[in-house]
């Protein structure tokens, strides 16, 4: 009887510290399993090159506590992995995505929105580029705009997805060109490796994509850049692009890069992925990362982070709306 008394005692114990968050999900212990990372593009691509650089990072920083897996999801804009982050209800995932976690419901590709998801902490900012094979005819990103000017459908300009930055980045010089942007043609890709390789293979003219999509093949002399995003002036390798407002075209565009976790993941996860990349961004191996891939740091926890995709999602809404691209 005592034995049975006793064993009752520990059942009842049991699923009071399990009420009380005893579990992985509530306030309890965590991670205690694989994390899956999932970059919201193919191999090679922007989002898939920031995901692995933060696992790469971490393992050299020696901040993983659970091994991190990176499971590439591509196609569909993002929507695809959007999608799958939000039926998970398990803690152990991540999510790497760019702006198009609220552009896309703007333009009504999804229904998923920035509720879908959990801000975790935007990283880093690159800017975007036009670039062209080593051996295109053009050799700046004028000559391209003059001939769009004369002729709007001339030239097809290619992008990862739309919508995207990538896409702002040719809409909004040819705006402020004076070119109606509706006119002009832009094709999109699977994502932004896929891009390269249209733009490599001579598929396509002109590309409009991240930096350090273009990066590797510039050292290798294999692409030109003709014009960079970049509020001012960069300095080193990139000394010679001109930015859009050095050939008198106000734009600038930040490109940034966040981690999002599944939707209504308990707070002990939030706190513990932002104490985790806070500590991150601070180490010798996150720095070679930058410099290695011409990013900027961007850092954001969660409520700044939020903040700043609430605000932006509003700017880019009242801007599509202009476009005729809202839905």
């Amino acid at each position: 009887m005592r034995r049975k008394w006793t064993l009752l005692t520990i059942c009842i114990l049991a699923l009071f510290v399990s009420a009380c968050g005893g579990s992985t999900t509530g306030s309890g212990k965590f991670p205690t399993k694989n994390v899956e990372f999932v970059a919201a593009g193919s191999p090679g691509g922007g989002l898939d090159l920031f995901a692995r650089a933060i696992d790469q990072a971490m393992t050299e920083a020696k901040l993983h506590d659970q091994p991190m897996i990176i499971k590439n999801m591509g196609g569909g804009g993002g929507n695809e992995a959007k999608a799958y982050i939000n039926k998970q209800k398990d803690p152990h995932y991540l999510y790497a995505e760019s702006n198009r976690i609220y552009v896309n419901k703007i333009v009504g590709t999804t229904n998923l929105g920035l509720d879908s998801v959990t801000p975790i902490a935007r990283m880093i900012t690159e800017y975007l580029v036009w670039a062209v094979r080593a051996d295109s005819p053009y050799q700046s990103a004028t000559e391209i705009l003059d001939q769009l000017k004369n002729d709007p459908s001339s030239i097809e300009i290619g992008v990862g997805t739309i919508p995207s930055n990538d896409q702002m980045n040719v809409l909004r010089p040819a705006m402020a060109y004076g070119i109606d942007p509706t006119k002009v043609r832009i094709v999109a890709f699977k994502d932004g490796g896929d891009l390269m390789t249209q733009l490599l293979g001579g598929h396509i003219p002109v590309a409009s994509t991240g930096l350090s999509e273009t990066i590797e093949q510039v050292k290798a002399g294999n692409v030109r850049l003709l014009a960079i995003s970049a509020p001012e002036p960069l300095s080193g390798d990139l000394a010679d692009v001109p930015n859009w407002k050095s050939l008198g075209i106000d734009v600038s565009i930040l490109h940034w890069r966040g981690v999002f976790a599944p939707p209504n993941v308990p707070q002990n996860v939030v706190d513990y992925w932002s104490g985790k990349f806070a500590e991150l961004v601070k180490t010798d191996a996150w720095k070679a990362i930058l410099d290695k891939y011409g990013w900027f740091d961007a850092f954001a926890g969660p409520e700044d982070f939020k903040k700043a995709l609430d605000e932006e999602a509003q700017i880019y809404e009242d801007l599509l709306k202009d476009l005729g691209l809202a839905q």
